[in-house]
């Protein structure tokens, strides 16, 4: 009888005491935070224009909206360094209040994750001429559209569109950027590429332009420790607000 005693102590004292652990109607999290006026958020320093390296801080979209929330907040945030296998576990153990490194909903993590609303949508898009735009799928029937070769977008264009349309010619290529190309020489009506590459390569060609909304939906989100249910709300609360006053489209449009 000791021994299942002492275990049930054991457990009992690990569920209230782990990083993240709710003491009642208390987020230990959240006290840390407004006491200490710090804020602590996980990224991995090798996505170009959204989290990069430098000798001073990580730069990017992503580190811009850490900070944004940090003032909205008031307090400081500190950008800590992971890499892709580290991430989540520096959030189970507490190194960090949150994370965001274009991660996804992962509905395996979803007992003890958080996933914010979505900050950016990285899902595969239209490109297309100024002249002649193509600003859905529906208005491909009967028309050509490049693809990059094995990817969400080539999936999406054989897979759906390619049944729900009388017609549609998919031309499959190497890279996006060979996409695009296709659709500037006049080869295609449009390309159905990833968001991110058609942001860059639109914004250095005004005589494309891009669809109304991803086709696939690749949503980017913040991960917090669901138990630190105060932090959530105010985090929540701050990208709200940055989607209201446009402070979220400021920064993409900074970085992309």
């Amino acid at each position: 009888m000791g021994v299942v005693i002492a275990v049930g102590l054991a457990v009992a004292g690990y569920a209230l005491t782990r990083p993240g652990a709710r003491f009642g109607r208390q987020d230990g999290t959240w006290h840390r935070v407004q006491v200490n006026g710090d804020l602590y958020v996980g990224v991995i320093p090798t996505y170009e224009r959204f989290a990069e390296w430098t000798p001073e801080r990580p730069v990017g979209l992503e580190a811009d909206i850490a900070l944004e929330i940090g003032r909205r907040l008031g307090v400081e945030t500190s950008l800590l360094i992971y890499s892709d296998d580290s991430l989540y576990d520096a959030l189970y153990k507490g190194e960090t209040d949150f994370v965001l490194s274009g991660l996804q909903v992962d509905p395996a993590r979803a007992d003890w994750v958080h996933f914010s609303r979505p900050y950016f949508d990285a899902g595969p898009i239209l490109v297309s001429r100024a002249e002649a735009p193509v600003m859905s799928m529906r208005a491909l029937d009967g028309g050509t559209v490049a693809v990059e070769l094995a990817s969400s977008g080539h999936v999406a264009a054989e897979q759906q569109w390619q049944r729900r349309l009388k017609s549609l010619d998919i031309r499959p290529y190497m890279l996006p950027e060979d996409a695009m190309q296709a659709v500037l020489a006049g080869e295609v009506d449009a390309a159905l590429v990833d968001g991110v590459q058609a942001r860059l390569f639109v914004a250095d060609h005004v005589e494309l332009v891009m669809g109304d909304e991803a086709v696939v939906a690749e949503e980017y989100v913040i991960a917090l420790r669901e138990a630190d249910f105060r932090l959530v709300e105010e985090v929540e609360r701050a990208l709200d607000e940055m989607h209201a006053d446009g402070t979220l489209d400021e920064i993409i449009d900074r970085w992309l």
